[in-house]
């Protein structure tokens, strides 16, 4: 019996030295776990088109796909998929020369002919008001009229390593359009139209590739070519709502949850999980001054105590938030003295508020949550009340419904480097005084909106109010995250 039990004794012995010397190999754990989880509400199937994207079903083609050239959340324009721009001929003419270090997914060559290539598809499928600055490349109209065949009618010609393309006309913000994600560098652009079934026969030119998609999501995997130190493997999880992948967040099911509910912000931010951006995104009220009540004392009044109102709401919502301070661009808040002219203009109030004050805005989240606001505080500190409608945005664009309205809130990109397009956005809105003045600087060679922008203020029609900030909740697991100048996650920084 003594000699079993000694037997036994020895064997365990035995098993556990042998046990203690082999290495047990955790590869493929630690692969599975180099990945990142990235909350949506939705990811849809038609990619093809860009303009039909929200900012987030965009980052799916920014991750799997470059352009020529990007741009950072400063608006500072670089190359991408080129190594070197040079414009010549007065503007005319751009050259790119493509970087001989780039590859699609299947670890082929992109070279000059691939992206020109890509560019016959876009001007063939893409819609006019899509690519309205590529539209001024010498024969593209032409071609898209059956009028000319790409190869000889157009002016992209590819040679080795340059693609040179030629415009009609000089536009100062052609390289600024080919920055937006519809440029992004793709191929066989049909099959994203239906990218469940096509997306395992793509190859794509970006940090990342589509490798697999279900009914939960797609996953990303990191295209093997790239010299960038981003993450191995992105999933990119659709949730219905924000709560829901803030409740996933909580527990660790999610690495990042892009614009949190408001009420999770100082939380998240005191617990060092929050990522706060600026961004171009502005809030702005027209006062209705075709309305007789509304006088110019009175819009004055009306703004000051909207100022003083949106105050208290900033120190309650700081990540969400900036206020504007009379500025209708936030790198504007910079010129002090515009800033402490338009403070005394605005301090100089009054008229009394009329009875009560209408508000006319959009139905989302945000705007909810100002009008509650403004609605208790005019209630606690004047002898107004406030009545507010939120509607959707096909009634939001009803001009006959935005005149029966004290305030319009407006939500617009502000853009201090396209002003154009900021005042454009506006037009609707503005009096036949100020539509004549527009039209007027519109013909200008000088383009200069300052006159306007005067005007729309010492009158009091429409006048900024916030500029809103982007906020990311990141798990502790994501060391860097940052957002190009549209909005979208750069996914060669991401770790």
């Amino acid at each position: 019996m003594k000699k079993i039990i000694i037997s036994i004794t020895l064997s365990v012995i035995v098993i556990i030295t042998i046990l203690s010397f082999v290495e047990i190999d955790n590869s493929d754990e630690d692969s599975s776990n180099n990945s990142i989880v990235y909350a949506v509400n939705s990811i849809p199937n038609e990619l093809k088109d860009v303009s039909k994207l929200s900012t987030r079903d965009e980052d799916i083609i920014c991750a799997t796909s470059k352009g020529l050239v990007t741009k950072d959340s400063e608006g500072k324009i670089t190359p991408s998929l080129a190594s070197e721009i040079n414009i010549k001929d007065d503007g005319i003419e751009y050259e790119f020369k493509i970087r001989e270090d780039i590859y699609w997914s299947d670890g082929s060559r992109i070279t000059a002919e691939d992206i020109r290539e890509f560019f016959r598809e876009l001007l063939k499928e893409d819609k006019d008001e899509n690519i309205q600055s590529f539209l001024n490349v010498y024969g593209a109209k032409e071609f898209r009229d059956g009028k000319v065949t790409f190869e000889t009618g157009v002016a992209i010609k590819a040679t080795e390593n340059i693609l040179n393309i030629r415009l009609n006309k000089k536009d100062d913000k052609f390289l600024d359009e080919l920055t937006k994600p519809q440029y992004r560098v793709r191929k066989y652009l049909m099959m994203w139209d239906d990218i469940a079934s096509n997306y395992n026969r793509i190859v794509y030119s970006g940090e990342y590739k589509i490798s697999n998609i279900t009914k939960d999501g797609i996953e990303l995997i990191k295209n093997s070519n790239s010299v960038e130190s981003s993450n191995g493997k992105i999933n990119i999880i659709s949730d219905e709502n924000e709560e829901l992948s803030m409740a996933a967040f909580e527990v660790g099911d999610r690495d990042v949850v892009v614009n949190p509910p408001a009420n999770q912000l100082n939380r998240l931010d005191g617990e060092g999980r929050l990522k706060t951006f600026n961004s171009d995104n502005g809030k702005y009220v027209c006062l209705n001054s075709n309305d007789d009540k509304l006088s110019l004392s009175l819009r004055r009044t009306l703004y000051f105590n909207l100022n003083v109102a949106m105050g208290e709401y900033q120190e309650q919502n700081s990540n969400s938030l900036e206020l504007a301070e009379g500025s209708y661009f936030r790198e504007d808040k910079d010129n002090l003295d515009k800033l402490q002219s338009r403070k005394v203009m605005t301090n100089s109030t009054s008229s009394k508020l009329p009875e009560v004050i209408t508000i006319l805005g959009r139905d989302n989240n945000e705007n909810r949550s100002i009008v509650k606001h403004l609605q208790k505080w005019f209630e606690e500190n004047t002898e107004s009340k406030v009545r507010y409608t939120l509607v959707s945005a096909e009634e939001f664009n009803n001009l006959e419904l935005r005149k029966r309205y004290d305030i319009t809130l407006i939500s617009e990109v502000a853009d201090s480097k396209n002003k154009e397009e900021f005042y454009a956005a506006l037009e609707s809105y503005y009096t036949e005084k100020e539509e004549s003045l527009y039209e007027s600087i519109k013909k200008s060679n000088k383009q200069d909106f300052n006159p306007l922008e005067e005007q729309l203020f010492n009158n009091y029609t429409i006048v900024p109010l916030l500029f809103e900030n982007k906020n990311v909740a990141i798990s502790k697991t994501i060391n860097n995250i940052e957002f190009d100048f549209y909005g979208n996650i750069n996914f060669e920084t991401l770790k």
